[in-house]
């Protein structure tokens, strides 16, 4: 509940803030509500159930310039990271390398969440100073002023995770990036996965959903996307594929599970990232099916 909570807050308040301009003019503000929401709920959320460990957060944030010149272009970098605190629990430290292996790369698996974190700020920040930097001093010996440099080369990286307790001893992590490098648009996805807590295991939707379901469970999809839709549209008539593909959706693919899913206490979500099976306009796509419509499609062992 408090991560949920947290979540939504968080992602309302980008929302709100940045609409169409650029992220980065607003992510000082955006920021500090966050923290100071995770400040609350940090200190009044609990684990429930059979899963005691507290969350670890860990908050890292740095403008990069091009070079010493305070005036040159720089990357906006920020990185909100809760993961398990590996002190309460074993099990943490497995999902915590699995989580990182998936959210920050295979180069930051083996290390503690403080360490990789930070590693990956470097590493990152240092390719943007050479791969950028290196255009970014040829665009200057050639134009007649600083004025006349493209503006892409100040860039923003935003990476904001949670974990929360889900379903019957299972642990959802997400994790939500924003990274606007002067194109048309930023680019915005997010990542969902699904633990055994008692394991560690990752979950995937082949371990999860029995195969004999697939067809039903796509059909379910299919009729809850019409809903989506028709809700938020609702003054057209959105009821068949065809409706949907006069809205761009599903022109490219047919309906599928999608690996990003979470496994609530009450319902699944299933997220389709921006191009899944949508124009980048449509957003992002959150599919809900409560378990009374789904729970007979899972694998329960």
């Amino acid at each position: 509940m408090c991560g949920s909570f947290g979540k939504l807050l968080y992602i309302c308040t980008l929302n709100v803030l940045y609409g169409k301009t650029k992220m980065k003019r607003y992510i000082h503000l955006a920021k500090l509500v966050w923290v100071l929401c995770l400040i609350i709920l940090t200190t009044a959320c609990q684990w429930g159930g059979s899963i005691s460990s507290p969350y670890q957060h860990i908050f890292v944030e740095e403008e990069a310039h091009l070079t010493e010149d305070a005036s040159s272009p720089f990357c906006d970098f920020t990185m909100d990271y809760t993961c398990l605190n590996e002190k309460e629990d074993s099990i943490a430290g497995v999902i915590n390398r699995t989580i990182q292996a998936e959210f920050l790369g295979e180069d930051f698996a083996s290390l503690s969440p403080e360490v990789a974190v930070d590693s990956f700020k470097n590493v990152y920040l240092r390719d943007y100073r050479k791969e950028v930097g290196e255009l970014y001093m040829a665009d200057l010996d050639k134009s007649s002023s600083r004025d006349a440099v493209p503006n892409w080369y100040a860039q923003t990286y935003s990476l904001v995770t949670f974990v929360e307790e889900g379903r019957g001893g299972t642990v959802n992590a997400t994790a939500n990036y924003f990274v606007d490098m002067g194109g048309a648009h930023p680019n915005q996805w997010s990542r969902w996965m699904n633990f055994d807590f008692g394991t560690g295991t990752f979950l995937t939707k082949e371990e999860v959903f029995l195969p004999e379901s697939t067809k039903e469970i796509e059909a379910i999809l299919l009729n809850k996307l019409l809903l989506y839709q028709s809700a938020i549209y609702p003054d057209e008539t959105i009821q068949t594929l065809e409706d949907l593909h006069n809205k761009g959706i599903l022109q490219l693919t047919n309906m599928y599970i999608p690996d990003n899913f979470l496994l609530g206490k009450d319902k699944i979500q299933f997220l389709f990232n921006r191009y899944d099976i949508a124009p980048y306009s449509a957003g992002e796509i959150i599919l809900e099916v409560p378990y009374e419509e789904i729970g007979h499609c899972l694998n329960n062992k």
